[in-house]
């Protein structure tokens, strides 16, 4: 599963998501491929989706850091 390097540099982060997605991420979670919760789940999609995106040159442009606020 896509993990930050250093588990230390990892954000939380909270997503809303249609009730049918979340279906779907449960589904997804007892079949246990891609996580064992739906949270892992979502966390495996969205971090390997954008690496994807990241690695295909996505942005035109140097994505500056986040705030830590």
């Amino acid at each position: 599963m896509a993990r930050p390097e250093n588990r230390s540099e990892g954000r939380s982060i909270s997503v809303s998501l249609p009730q049918q997605t979340f279906d779907y991420l449960v589904h997804l979670a007892n079949l246990g491929f891609l996580g064992k919760t739906e949270n892992e789940v979502a966390n495996y999609i969205l971090v390997s989706q954008t690496e994807a995106l990241y690695a295909k040159n996505f942005h035109d442009r140097k994505i500056p850091r986040a705030d830590a606020s």
